[in-house]
């Protein structure tokens, strides 16, 4: 499903439009931008609108575009939610390299985990990184991920193999930053 217009500072998160199938794919066309995910290859327009189409119906996910002065920078999401267990899948992508480096992924991971916590009745987030993404790795440290373990060796990128770090964020530590930053 799609989530709900969520304000940020500077961005907003709102549902995506399916015009806009054609700037994510772009995204995924830029090796400087895909190095560090689980995804490298760009789909074609077609797959892209089958997959936002699917995203749509299914009642295991929230998906967000993030957006900057009326155009799509990025998205994120929670996927694979797991509603017996009480927990979800999140991943970030800031796709417009423009706005990397600015603080905005930190606080989409924030947002996110606001709505999670506040609207859903998940108790935990898992997500993580490849090794070498330390724009990854700050953002989820300051949205309150704590890394939990790490697969190694899991990545072949740029010629090497790389560990996937491990991440979660429990909904007592999300409830703990929100009274400490209360009082």
């Amino acid at each position: 499903m799609y989530g709900p217009v969520i304000q940020g500072s500077c961005f907003r998160l709102r549902p995506p439009r399916p015009e806009e199938a054609a700037v994510m794919i772009a995204w995924f066309e830029d090796l400087e931008v895909t190095a560090r995910l689980l995804r490298r290859w760009p789909p074609s327009l077609d797959e892209e609108q089958e997959w936002l189409k699917k995203t749509a119906a299914d009642p295991n996910s929230v998906f967000w575009v993030i957006e900057h002065e009326g155009r799509p920078i990025g998205v994120t999401a929670i996927e694979g939610i797991d509603w017996v267990n009480g927990r979800g899948k999140t991943g970030t992508l800031i796709g417009d390299k423009s706005f990397w480096g600015k603080g905005i992924a930190s606080e989409v991971m924030r947002l996110r985990a606001d709505f999670a916590f506040r609207e859903l009745p998940l108790r935990k987030l898992q997500s993580g990184y490849l090794e070498g993404n330390e724009a990854s790795r700050r953002a989820q440290a300051a949205a309150g991920y704590r890394e939990v373990g790490r697969f190694h060796a899991q990545f072949f990128r740029e010629g090497r193999w790389l560990d996937e770090i491990l991440t979660e964020l429990l909904r007592e530590d999300w409830e703990k930053k929100q009274a400490d930053s209360a009082s």
